[in-house]
């Protein structure tokens, strides 16, 4: 069930402004700036939910060692299972407002690509933009995955609570959180790349405006 996230990397020099204001450059660090500082709640998410989700996965495994005789303890590991994983939806939703908020931010980046004079400029930072865009869109669809996921993963615990759930059934559900876990580190697996993408692309668009 571990996630690893990444975070992105929006610092970048300041440049030196023209006499007649600020440049392209200097719009985009600010940008840039602004953006990450929209992104800090989802930073702050990260190590709160890989400490749950090992919590949880740690109780999963001692649930399923427990035997019929030990049922009230297997009642107690499920139900704080329940809560952890009720909990990480309550940060799941904390993170996803995050990224929204950095997204509307971004769209400041419009300004910069409208007052750019250079063709090539506006075409570097439009391009910016669009990497940025997808990467919004990586986020978006792996917090449904992992929303999903910990629903699913709810249904489990809230199985291993009632003492008439077989062991067939817990098996069939279990394999559908199996399955669900492999979409969100597909998910995961795309976010990072985009994430990397873009931090490339922007570090190769800030050369070219020192350049400038």
């Amino acid at each position: 069930m571990k996630r690893t996230m990444m975070i992105t990397l929006f610092s970048s020099a300041l440049l030196l402004s023209a006499c007649s204001g600020p440049t392209p450059g200097e719009q985009l660090d600010t940008v840039l700036k602004d953006t990450f500082e929209a992104e800090q709640d989802y930073r702050n998410t990260q190590g709160e939910m890989e400490k749950l989700e090992k919590n949880e996965q740690q109780l999963f495994e001692s649930i399923m060692a427990l035997t019929q005789e030990q049922q009230d303890e297997v009642k107690a590991q499920a139900e704080e299972a329940l809560a952890s994983a009720e909990e990480r939806l309550v940060l799941l939703e904390k993170e996803k407002d995050s990224m929204i908020n950095a997204e509307e931010t971004f769209k400041e980046i419009d300004t910069v690509i409208e007052e750019a004079k250079e063709d090539s400029v506006k075409a570097d930072l439009t391009a910016l933009k669009e990497k940025m865009q997808e990467r919004f869109n990586s986020h978006a669809e792996f917090s449904a995955a992992y929303e999903e996921l910990t629903n699913l993963q709810k249904e489990l615990y809230e199985m291993l609570l009632n003492e008439e759930t077989d062991l067939s059934m817990l098996q069939e559900k279990t394999a559908e959180v199996n399955e669900q876990n492999a979409k969100v580190q597909e998910a995961v697996t795309v976010f990072n790349e985009q994430t990397e993408q873009f931090n490339e692309l922007k570090n190769s668009t800030i050369d070219k405006l020192a350049e400038k």
